[in-house]
Protein backbone atom coordinates (compact mmCIF):
# COMPACT_ATOMS: atom_id res chain seq x y z
CA UNK A 1 0.00 0.00 0.00
CA UNK A 2 1.42 3.30 -0.78
CA UNK A 3 2.19 5.83 1.49
CA UNK A 4 0.39 8.55 -0.23
CA UNK A 5 -3.27 8.03 1.12
CA UNK A 6 -6.78 9.73 1.84
CA UNK A 7 -5.03 11.75 4.20
CA UNK A 8 -3.76 13.80 1.05
CA UNK A 9 -1.01 16.74 0.97
CA UNK A 10 -0.26 16.56 5.17
CA UNK A 11 0.61 12.81 4.82
CA UNK A 12 2.43 13.12 1.83
CA UNK A 13 4.34 16.37 3.59
CA UNK A 14 5.08 14.33 6.14
CA UNK A 15 6.43 11.13 4.37
CA UNK A 16 8.57 13.80 2.83
CA UNK A 17 9.79 14.86 6.58
CA UNK A 18 10.29 11.51 7.84
CA UNK A 19 11.50 9.54 4.92
CA UNK A 20 13.54 6.98 5.73
CA UNK A 21 12.80 4.58 3.36
CA UNK A 22 15.62 5.36 0.91
CA UNK A 23 19.11 4.62 1.25
CA UNK A 24 18.81 3.16 4.47
CA UNK A 25 20.45 4.74 7.08
CA UNK A 26 24.26 3.91 7.44
CA UNK A 27 25.19 1.48 10.61
CA UNK A 28 27.60 -0.73 12.17
CA UNK A 29 31.28 -0.38 12.14
CA UNK A 30 32.64 -2.27 9.91
CA UNK A 31 35.40 -4.96 11.18
CA UNK A 32 36.67 -5.79 7.26
CA UNK A 33 34.76 -5.53 4.05
CA UNK A 34 36.50 -8.49 2.71
CA UNK A 35 39.16 -6.91 0.19
CA UNK A 36 42.97 -6.19 0.04
CA UNK A 37 43.32 -2.16 0.13
CA UNK A 38 44.40 0.19 -2.52
CA UNK A 39 46.73 2.15 -3.51
CA UNK A 40 46.33 5.68 -2.25
CA UNK A 41 48.13 8.96 -2.28
CA UNK A 42 48.41 11.94 -0.17
CA UNK A 43 46.68 15.18 -0.84
CA UNK A 44 47.21 18.37 2.33
CA UNK A 45 47.95 15.20 5.12
CA UNK A 46 44.57 13.14 3.69
CA UNK A 47 45.18 9.59 2.44
CA UNK A 48 42.79 8.80 -0.15
CA UNK A 49 42.69 6.58 -3.33
CA UNK A 50 42.45 8.12 -6.67
CA UNK A 51 38.67 7.37 -7.11
CA UNK A 52 37.66 9.31 -3.80
CA UNK A 53 40.40 12.22 -4.71
CA UNK A 54 38.62 12.64 -7.88
CA UNK A 55 35.08 12.17 -6.11
CA UNK A 56 35.88 15.35 -3.97
CA UNK A 57 36.78 17.47 -7.52
CA UNK A 58 33.92 16.17 -9.12
CA UNK A 59 31.34 17.22 -6.79
CA UNK A 60 33.48 20.04 -5.03
CA UNK A 61 32.90 18.55 -1.62
CA UNK A 62 35.82 18.24 1.72
CA UNK A 63 35.02 15.44 2.86
CA UNK A 64 33.87 11.96 0.75
CA UNK A 65 30.87 11.57 2.71
CA UNK A 66 27.68 11.92 1.56
CA UNK A 67 24.16 12.06 4.14
CA UNK A 68 21.69 9.71 3.81
CA UNK A 69 17.74 11.31 2.95
CA UNK A 70 16.15 10.56 6.14
CA UNK A 71 16.78 13.96 8.06
CA UNK A 72 15.01 17.04 6.86
CA UNK A 73 16.11 20.09 5.09
CA UNK A 74 17.98 21.83 8.14
CA UNK A 75 20.43 19.06 8.50
CA UNK A 76 21.14 18.65 4.53
CA UNK A 77 21.72 22.20 4.45
CA UNK A 78 23.81 21.82 7.34
CA UNK A 79 25.68 18.76 5.66
CA UNK A 80 26.37 20.80 2.54
CA UNK A 81 27.80 23.82 4.04
CA UNK A 82 30.14 22.15 6.41
CA UNK A 83 31.60 20.47 3.16
CA UNK A 84 29.77 17.04 2.55
CA UNK A 85 27.16 15.95 0.10
CA UNK A 86 23.64 17.12 2.02
CA UNK A 87 20.20 15.05 0.93
CA UNK A 88 16.88 15.58 0.92
CA UNK A 89 13.85 12.45 0.08
CA UNK A 90 11.33 13.95 -2.34
CA UNK A 91 9.60 10.64 -3.12
CA UNK A 92 6.21 11.43 -1.83
CA UNK A 93 6.09 14.93 -1.86
CA UNK A 94 3.70 17.18 -4.33
CA UNK A 95 5.27 18.54 -7.33
CA UNK A 96 4.54 22.37 -5.67
CA UNK A 97 6.36 21.29 -2.30
CA UNK A 98 9.38 19.65 -4.02
CA UNK A 99 9.81 22.67 -6.21
CA UNK A 100 9.95 24.88 -3.29
CA UNK A 101 12.52 22.30 -1.58
CA UNK A 102 14.66 22.18 -4.37
CA UNK A 103 14.52 26.32 -4.67
CA UNK A 104 15.44 26.90 -1.05
CA UNK A 105 18.00 24.07 -0.94
CA UNK A 106 19.60 25.79 -3.98
CA UNK A 107 19.62 28.84 -2.32
CA UNK A 108 21.37 27.73 0.86
CA UNK A 109 23.60 25.46 -0.32
CA UNK A 110 26.59 25.54 -3.54
CA UNK A 111 24.41 23.08 -4.93
CA UNK A 112 26.03 19.64 -3.27
CA UNK A 113 23.30 18.51 -2.27
CA UNK A 114 20.89 15.62 -4.32
CA UNK A 115 17.83 14.42 -3.87
CA UNK A 116 16.11 10.45 -3.38
CA UNK A 117 13.33 9.05 -5.02
CA UNK A 118 12.10 5.59 -4.19
CA UNK A 119 11.14 3.40 -6.94
CA UNK A 120 8.88 1.35 -5.52
CA UNK A 121 6.72 4.61 -5.79
CA UNK A 122 6.26 6.37 -8.86
CA UNK A 123 8.39 9.84 -8.92
CA UNK A 124 5.57 12.06 -9.71
CA UNK A 125 7.73 15.10 -8.53
CA UNK A 126 10.69 14.48 -10.63
CA UNK A 127 9.58 17.00 -13.10
CA UNK A 128 9.35 19.67 -10.96
CA UNK A 129 12.39 18.66 -9.24
CA UNK A 130 14.48 19.06 -12.25
CA UNK A 131 12.68 22.19 -13.69
CA UNK A 132 13.62 23.89 -10.22
CA UNK A 133 17.29 22.77 -10.71
CA UNK A 134 18.17 19.72 -8.60
CA UNK A 135 21.26 18.99 -9.59
CA UNK A 136 21.47 15.07 -8.66
CA UNK A 137 18.76 12.80 -8.61
CA UNK A 138 19.15 9.35 -6.86
CA UNK A 139 17.75 6.60 -7.27
CA UNK A 140 16.66 4.02 -4.66
CA UNK A 141 14.75 0.55 -4.71
CA UNK A 142 14.76 0.20 -8.54
CA UNK A 143 16.08 0.66 -11.80
CA UNK A 144 14.78 3.76 -13.39
CA UNK A 145 13.39 3.35 -16.30
CA UNK A 146 15.62 5.08 -19.83
CA UNK A 147 13.00 7.76 -20.46
CA UNK A 148 13.20 8.81 -16.69
CA UNK A 149 17.20 8.64 -17.16
CA UNK A 150 16.63 11.04 -20.60
CA UNK A 151 14.83 13.69 -18.31
CA UNK A 152 17.53 13.58 -16.06
CA UNK A 153 20.35 14.22 -18.32
CA UNK A 154 18.30 16.68 -20.33
CA UNK A 155 18.57 19.12 -17.45
CA UNK A 156 21.68 18.84 -16.78
CA UNK A 157 21.48 16.95 -13.69
CA UNK A 158 23.78 14.03 -12.24
CA UNK A 159 22.40 10.43 -11.23
CA UNK A 160 23.27 8.18 -8.95
CA UNK A 161 21.66 4.74 -8.01
CA UNK A 162 21.99 2.88 -4.99
CA UNK A 163 22.67 -1.53 -5.81
CA UNK A 164 23.07 -4.46 -3.54
CA UNK A 165 24.35 -6.80 -5.65
CA UNK A 166 26.64 -7.57 -8.58
CA UNK A 167 23.27 -7.93 -10.97
CA UNK A 168 21.95 -5.29 -9.92
CA UNK A 169 25.34 -3.35 -9.93
CA UNK A 170 25.48 -4.56 -14.00
CA UNK A 171 21.96 -3.26 -14.85
CA UNK A 172 22.28 0.04 -12.66
CA UNK A 173 25.77 0.43 -15.27
CA UNK A 174 23.81 -0.08 -18.60
CA UNK A 175 22.70 3.61 -17.12
CA UNK A 176 25.89 5.24 -17.17
CA UNK A 177 25.36 6.56 -13.83
CA UNK A 178 27.68 9.38 -12.18
CA UNK A 179 27.98 7.12 -8.26
CA UNK A 180 26.60 4.38 -7.27
CA UNK A 181 25.58 3.89 -3.87
CA UNK A 182 26.34 0.35 -2.87
CA UNK A 183 24.02 -0.85 0.02
CA UNK A 184 24.93 -3.55 2.86
CA UNK A 185 22.31 -5.55 4.74
CA UNK A 186 23.96 -3.51 8.07
CA UNK A 187 21.96 -0.43 7.29
CA UNK A 188 19.40 0.91 8.96
CA UNK A 189 15.90 1.98 7.68
CA UNK A 190 14.04 -0.08 4.67
CA UNK A 191 16.97 -2.22 3.33
CA UNK A 192 17.33 -2.99 -0.39
CA UNK A 193 19.90 -5.34 0.30
CA UNK A 194 20.28 -8.88 1.52
CA UNK A 195 24.13 -9.28 2.09
CA UNK A 196 26.70 -7.58 4.11
CA UNK A 197 28.85 -5.10 2.26
CA UNK A 198 31.45 -7.94 2.58
CA UNK A 199 29.92 -9.83 0.19
CA UNK A 200 29.11 -7.32 -2.57
CA UNK A 201 31.63 -4.29 -2.36
CA UNK A 202 34.33 -6.24 -3.99
CA UNK A 203 32.01 -7.20 -7.58
CA UNK A 204 30.07 -3.73 -7.67
CA UNK A 205 34.01 -1.66 -7.54
CA UNK A 206 35.35 -4.44 -10.84
CA UNK A 207 31.80 -3.11 -12.69
CA UNK A 208 32.12 0.26 -11.78
CA UNK A 209 35.31 0.84 -13.00
CA UNK A 210 36.18 4.68 -12.57
CA UNK A 211 32.44 5.38 -11.68
CA UNK A 212 32.76 6.64 -7.73
CA UNK A 213 30.86 3.88 -5.41
CA UNK A 214 30.14 4.91 -1.55
CA UNK A 215 28.87 2.39 0.78
CA UNK A 216 26.03 2.92 3.07
CA UNK A 217 25.41 0.23 6.09
CA UNK A 218 27.90 0.12 8.53
CA UNK A 219 29.37 3.50 8.58
CA UNK A 220 29.39 5.29 11.92
CA UNK A 221 32.81 6.63 12.40
CA UNK A 222 36.25 7.61 10.88
CA UNK A 223 37.68 4.60 10.85
CA UNK A 224 34.68 2.88 8.85
CA UNK A 225 35.49 5.63 6.60
CA UNK A 226 38.74 4.45 6.88
CA UNK A 227 38.42 0.96 5.99
CA UNK A 228 35.38 1.79 3.15
CA UNK A 229 38.20 3.78 1.39
CA UNK A 230 41.08 1.49 1.53
CA UNK A 231 38.60 -1.01 0.20
CA UNK A 232 38.54 1.10 -2.86
CA UNK A 233 35.05 2.72 -2.55
CA UNK A 234 35.03 6.68 -3.01
CA UNK A 235 33.36 7.52 0.60
CA UNK A 236 30.44 6.44 2.63
CA UNK A 237 26.55 7.20 2.99
CA UNK A 238 26.30 7.72 6.67
CA UNK A 239 22.45 8.08 7.63
CA UNK A 240 21.80 6.94 11.27
CA UNK A 241 24.67 8.72 12.52
CA UNK A 242 23.52 11.82 10.81
CA UNK A 243 20.01 11.48 12.19
CA UNK A 244 21.73 11.62 16.03
CA UNK A 245 22.48 15.82 15.19
CA UNK A 246 20.96 18.80 16.19
CA UNK A 247 19.83 19.49 13.03
CA UNK A 248 18.08 16.35 12.33
CA UNK A 249 14.25 16.87 12.07
CA UNK A 250 14.00 13.84 14.51
CA UNK A 251 12.09 13.53 17.80
CA UNK A 252 14.39 14.28 21.24
CA UNK A 253 13.10 10.74 22.00
CA UNK A 254 14.24 9.29 18.62
CA UNK A 255 16.90 10.76 19.23
CA UNK A 256 18.14 9.77 22.08
CA UNK A 257 16.84 6.46 21.59
CA UNK A 258 19.60 6.30 19.44
CA UNK A 259 22.41 7.61 21.58
CA UNK A 260 20.93 5.07 24.46
CA UNK A 261 21.08 2.21 22.11
CA UNK A 262 24.20 -0.42 21.59
CA UNK A 263 25.17 -2.44 19.29
CA UNK A 264 22.46 -5.58 19.82
CA UNK A 265 19.55 -3.02 20.02
CA UNK A 266 18.61 -3.27 16.14
CA UNK A 267 16.27 -5.91 14.26
CA UNK A 268 15.37 -6.37 10.73
CA UNK A 269 12.27 -6.72 10.29
CA UNK A 270 8.90 -6.46 8.23
CA UNK A 271 7.49 -5.11 11.84
CA UNK A 272 6.33 -1.77 10.51
CA UNK A 273 4.59 -2.56 7.18
CA UNK A 274 1.37 -0.62 7.39
CA UNK A 275 2.31 1.81 4.82
CA UNK A 276 4.99 -0.12 2.54
CA UNK A 277 5.59 -3.82 3.10
CA UNK A 278 9.74 -4.00 2.68
CA UNK A 279 12.31 -5.30 5.05
CA UNK A 280 13.85 -2.96 7.57
CA UNK A 281 16.27 -2.05 10.42
CA UNK A 282 14.65 -0.14 13.48
CA UNK A 283 15.75 -0.23 17.40
CA UNK A 284 13.63 -3.34 19.00
CA UNK A 285 11.04 -1.55 21.16
CA UNK A 286 7.26 -2.66 22.61
CA UNK A 287 5.37 -2.65 19.31
CA UNK A 288 8.35 -5.08 17.81
CA UNK A 289 8.64 -7.48 21.49
CA UNK A 290 4.74 -7.58 21.61
CA UNK A 291 4.41 -8.52 17.71
CA UNK A 292 7.25 -11.27 18.32
CA UNK A 293 5.62 -12.33 21.27
CA UNK A 294 2.08 -13.04 18.92
CA UNK A 295 4.64 -14.95 16.58
CA UNK A 296 5.32 -11.81 13.90
CA UNK A 297 1.39 -12.31 12.81
CA UNK A 298 0.94 -10.83 9.50
CA UNK A 299 -1.33 -7.34 8.94
CA UNK A 300 -4.82 -8.35 9.94
CA UNK A 301 -4.09 -10.37 13.26
CA UNK A 302 -1.11 -8.33 14.55
CA UNK A 303 -1.55 -6.99 18.48
CA UNK A 304 -3.16 -3.61 18.92
CA UNK A 305 -2.49 -2.85 14.62
CA UNK A 306 -5.84 -0.13 14.95
CA UNK A 307 -4.11 2.20 17.71
CA UNK A 308 -3.43 5.38 17.46
CA UNK A 309 0.11 6.09 19.08
CA UNK A 310 0.86 9.32 18.50
CA UNK A 311 -0.52 12.99 16.79
CA UNK A 312 1.27 15.47 14.99
CA UNK A 313 -0.41 19.19 14.67
CA UNK A 314 0.72 18.99 11.07
CA UNK A 315 0.83 15.24 9.96
CA UNK A 316 -1.99 14.28 11.73
CA UNK A 317 -2.22 10.52 13.66
CA UNK A 318 0.37 7.97 13.61
CA UNK A 319 -0.83 4.53 13.60
CA UNK A 320 0.75 1.37 14.98
CA UNK A 321 3.38 -0.60 12.67
CA UNK A 322 3.45 2.68 10.37
CA UNK A 323 6.35 2.90 8.79
CA UNK A 324 6.93 6.86 10.33
CA UNK A 325 9.21 8.00 13.26
CA UNK A 326 8.46 10.19 16.07
CA UNK A 327 9.28 13.30 14.45
CA UNK A 328 9.98 17.11 16.08
CA UNK A 329 6.13 17.66 16.91
CA UNK A 330 4.80 14.40 17.58
CA UNK A 331 3.20 13.42 20.88
CA UNK A 332 2.13 10.10 22.20
CA UNK A 333 4.13 7.06 22.96
CA UNK A 334 6.63 7.45 20.39
CA UNK A 335 8.91 4.92 22.12
CA UNK A 336 6.38 2.50 20.16
CA UNK A 337 6.91 4.00 16.59
CA UNK A 338 8.94 2.88 14.48
CA UNK A 339 12.84 4.11 15.14
CA UNK A 340 15.11 3.48 12.17
CA UNK A 341 18.96 2.79 12.87
CA UNK A 342 22.01 0.17 11.63
CA UNK A 343 23.77 -2.13 13.38
CA UNK A 344 26.44 0.62 14.35
CA UNK A 345 24.20 2.83 16.14
CA UNK A 346 26.51 1.32 19.55
CA UNK A 347 28.75 4.34 17.97
CA UNK A 348 26.14 7.09 18.20
CA UNK A 349 27.19 8.67 22.05
CA UNK A 350 25.90 12.01 21.57
CA UNK A 351 24.28 14.51 19.56
CA UNK A 352 26.31 16.89 17.89
CA UNK A 353 26.09 19.64 15.11
CA UNK A 354 26.60 18.18 11.49
CA UNK A 355 29.81 20.22 10.83
CA UNK A 356 31.29 18.93 14.53
CA UNK A 357 30.54 15.39 13.45
CA UNK A 358 32.38 15.85 10.07
CA UNK A 359 35.16 17.29 11.92
CA UNK A 360 35.36 14.79 14.03
CA UNK A 361 34.83 11.97 11.50
CA UNK A 362 37.69 13.87 9.50
CA UNK A 363 39.80 13.43 12.76
CA UNK A 364 38.95 9.80 13.25
CA UNK A 365 40.08 8.85 9.96
CA UNK A 366 43.36 10.97 9.60
CA UNK A 367 44.58 9.25 12.52
CA UNK A 368 43.47 5.31 11.96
Amino acid sequence: MSPIDDDGMSRRKFMRQSAVLSLGLAGTPISTLGQQPVDSRTKEGRTLNANSQEMLTRFGLKYPIFQGAPGGEALAVAVANSGAMGAVSLTWDTPEQTFDVVTRMNEATEGNYYANYVLHFEPKSLDRALEAGCPIIQFSWGIPKKYIVAKVRNAGARLGIQVSSKLNAEKAMQLDPDFLICQGLEAGGHVQATLPLADTLQDVLRLAGGTPVLVAGGISTGQDLRLAIESGASGAVLGTRFMATKESDAHDVYKNSLVEANEDSTVYTICFNRDWNAAHRVLRNSTFLDWEAEGCPDTGSKPKEDDVVAEHPVYGKAMRYETVPPMQGHEGALEEMAMYAGQGVGQVNDLPTAGELLERLWREFERS
